[in-house]
């Protein structure tokens, strides 16, 4: 079952000031405001993405641009993640799901532990080069998870991979 759901991390729920004034992704989202009091409950998160050798264990194809069994499975739907989740749970007996928005935001900003240690501007660290793959550094292409360092909560690929 490992192969097949990955690692799992705890994530002890709390409130944060969810959005920002000024958006690391400008460009894609606009605007993030107005920054808010969100709570979320405790959860569990994937430790890495999804990676194609996961996802073709389920699927039984690999829509991936990308190949690599290790690197994330990309070039997917939201539709296309909701089957797999069905065939998921259904293997494994389990109830995974997409985290919500506010879950990944919380998990991404380190969650408790990054709320009560050093204010990051990445998921991690402030240079963006440690915790991700970006246009500078991958060679337009996906790489391995888990490859960079992970954010406070040991979750990789959190600024960017796919």
């Amino acid at each position: 079952m490992q192969k097949l759901a990955g690692k799992m991390i705890f994530i002890k729920g709390g409130t944060f000031e969810m959005g920002s004034k000024k958006s690391v992704w400008n460009v894609l989202t606009k605007n993030e405001a107005p920054i808010h009091s969100v709570t979320v409950n405790d959860f569990y998160i994937g430790k890495y993405e999804i990676t194609q050798a996961q996802w073709k264990e389920i699927m039984g194809n690999n829509p991936s641009k990308n190949k690599g069994e290790n690197n994330p499975v990309e070039k997917i739907s939201w539709n296309e993640i909701q089957e797999y989740l069905r065939k998921l749970n259904k293997t494994t007996g389990n109830k995974f799901r997409l985290p919500t928005e506010a879950e990944w935001e919380y998990a991404a900003r380190g969650g408790i532990e990054g709320a009560n240690g050093p204010s990051y501007k990445y998921a991690g660290s402030n240079n963006i080069g440690e915790v991700a793959w970006l246009a500078g550094n991958s060679n337009l292409t996906t790489h391995p998870v888990g490859k960079k360092k992970p954010n406070e909560l040991g979750l990789y690929d959190m600024s960017g991979n796919v």
